[in-house]
């Protein structure tokens, strides 16, 4: 009976996404989804970097260890999203409608200049790929027990339908696939939360049984949870999922009611697989941390069993295709365009083929080697976090131009993922990463010879030709 959901569940998923291969139109929109993403369409499509399947299962590991701190993560994408709509919503605005910009690299050369583009693009493509590789794994952890199928052989299968759901659906198809998702994930793990504190003797119980600091939120130290919450707000100043939302939203208002709404349920979303993972550690204190979140449903009975791995397997479904959609976006128009500007709609997309089932299967062949899902996803963020850094101080400080913003975010990105794939000693890579990144920042700005760069001379013409099609529209409109 479960082999026959989970089967059903992924045949409606592809059934999606092959019935919106016969409905895109061309490159932007199969993209980016132009103009055609409602509020409705962009809660969903927001919660593939959102929750995930590390704000899934690797949150619920992370609170069995640590406790309620482990929600900070996903908040601070939520902080994140928010932020990114009210400061920075006229950069990305501006200069897709008067550079026709698709992409978060593009919006950076045109800021800064093609060096950074080349710089932003590696270190998106990276983050994202980091994230995707979590995807199959997680999906594994949960199938492979629940159908009794060897874990290496689902992770690879699982990873293939990923590669063939982010070849047929488009953005915007993935965006009605992440309907689906969203209401899955969200019912299905919302119940086995108040089960799972209900059965563990509730919050009142779980206080006074647990130690103390499982209910601090400054675990396992106020370092790291700073690094969690501010690096991965930072980060999403250039996360393109965000971007891609605002580029593909039909109208301004749509962009900030979807992200204000996707930031608060995700708030309350990151609760349920904390708490589970806490119950857990009453119920099952001698499990493993990486399955204790079905581990916990299934001694709660088959059907909470079942909501659990669907809940699960909707996060993941959510992110994995969007990620790899949005890395493989980057690859074709911010490096195949460049060395081959005059290449056709129809060769870009076979480019992209290309490129997602070669870096889909990298991907899930190094993620099998991972350990911490949600340790991987912290790091892959904050990787990203000195470029959101550097277009922040952009916005609020004209005189930074294309050579200091390529030198800060060259060299703090590589300290940052150096760091990281070191196993993070005595801090995590947020740290040394600023540490570098930033002075070189202020430095080099300082030194540069026009006190207003020429690429916030093209920003202030581009926000002014936003703002003047805002007005014509009434202010409710992003005009095409």
């Amino acid at each position: 009976m479960v082999a026959l959901l989970v089967f059903m569940y992924f045949a409606l998923t592809l059934g999606i996404g092959f019935y919106m291969t016969r409905k895109k139109s061309g490159v932007a929109e199969f993209f980016v989804a132009k103009k055609g993403l409602t509020a409705g369409l962009i809660i969903p499509l927001l919660f593939a970097e959102l929750i995930a399947g590390a704000g899934t299962v690797g949150n619920a590991a992370t609170a069995f260890s640590i406790g309620i701190s482990a929600v900070w993560v996903n908040w601070g994408m939520s902080v994140g999203c928010v932020l990114v709509f009210f400061l920075a919503g006229k950069v990305y605005l501006g200069f897709s409608k008067k550079y026709n910009a698709m992409s978060v690299p593009q919006v950076y050369m045109h800021r800064f200049d093609n060096k950074t583009r080349s710089v932003m693009m590696v270190i998106l493509v990276a983050v994202y790929m980091i994230i995707f590789a979590q995807q199959p794994v997680a999906a594994a952890g949960i199938l492979s027990p629940l159908l009794g199928v060897d874990k290496a052989m689902i992770g690879w299968v699982v990873g293939i339908i990923f590669i063939v759901l982010t070849i047929t659906g488009g953005m915007k198809g993935l965006a009605w696939m992440n309907v689906l998702h969203s209401f899955v994930m969200y019912l299905g793990l919302g119940i086995v939360c108040v089960v799972a504190v209900s059965a563990a003797g509730g919050l009142g119980h779980m206080q006074a049984v647990l130690p103390a600091k499982m209910f601090d939120f400054v675990q396992p130290d106020f370092l790291t949870v700073f690094a969690w919450v501010f690096g991965t707000a930072v980060s999403f100043f250039a996360a393109s999922t965000v971007v891609v939302v605002l580029f593909g939203a039909e109208s301004q208002k749509s962009a900030r009611n979807g992200i204000l709404w996707a930031s608060g349920l995700v708030l309350i979303f990151a609760l349920f697989p904390a708490l589970i993972g806490m119950a857990g550690k009453i119920l099952m204190p001698t499990s493993p941390a990486n399955s204790i979140l079905y581990a916990v449903a299934k001694q709660l009975g088959s059907m909470y069993a079942v909501m659990a791995s669907m809940g699960i397997l909707a996060a993941i479904l959510s992110t994995a295709p969007a990620l790899l959609l949005i890395s493989i976006t980057m690859l074709t128009q911010d490096m195949v365009r460049v060395i081959k500007p005059g290449i056709s709609e129809a060769e870009e997309m076979k480019y992209f083929r290309f490129f997602a089932i070669v870096l889909g299967l990298l991907a899930t062949y190094f993620g099998m080697q991972s350990t911490s899902i949600l340790a991987q996803m912290a790091g892959a963020f904050q990787i990203r976090s000195v470029a959101g850094i550097i277009l922040i101080v952009a916005i609020f400080w004209p005189r930074v131009d294309s050579r200091a913003a390529f030198w800060s975010m060259l060299i703090g990105g590589i300290v940052a993922a150096g760091w990281h794939f070191a196993g993070n000693p005595y801090v995590t890579s947020l740290y040394p990463s600023l540490a570098v990144g930033i002075p070189i920042l202020v430095i080099l700005t300082l030194m540069a010879k026009k006190p207003i760069a020429d690429g916030h001379q093209k920003y202030l013409l581009a926000r002014e030709e936003l703002e003047k099609d805002e007005l014509s529209q009434g202010g409710h409109t992003i005009s095409k």
